[in-house]
């Protein structure tokens, strides 16, 4: 019985573990380094008339930021914008672009590794 209360004891000290918030990493600081810009690009208003080239400039202009991530940071901001945690300033005015355009964003995020090999080869 001893041994079956620790094991609990020990398996609820690993729960409390796991699911305490860790302090972030050094990709997760650099990454919110660029945050600023990220929002400011989102929540730039488009002027009434030119919702098209309004709307496809903020993508051009992310999708531009997003190439020149680290791959750890393009980590990172993929997790962040795919795994939405509710109240984050960033996912709310990312979500705020449709469907399209936040999945052509998204893929140039996870397309951050294959990036990163074609540079080493140049």
């Amino acid at each position: 019985m001893t041994n079956e209360h620790s094991s609990k004891s020990a398996m609820h000290q690993r729960f409390l573990t796991i699911s305490s918030p860790t302090s972030p990493t050094n990709d997760e600081r650099t990454a919110a380094g660029f945050e600023p810009e990220l929002i400011a690009i989102l929540m730039k208003p488009v002027p009434p008339g030119q919702a098209r080239e309004g709307h496809a400039m903020k993508e051009r202009q992310l999708g531009e930021l997003f190439a020149q991530l680290s791959v750890p940071e393009a980590r990172v901001l993929h997790k962040r914008l795919t795994c939405k945690v509710a109240g984050d300033e960033l996912v709310v005015a990312f979500d705020r672009l449709i469907v399209e355009r936040r999945a052509r964003l998204v893929t140039i995020l996870g397309d951050a590794p294959r990036r990163a090999a074609l540079a080493r080869c140049a």
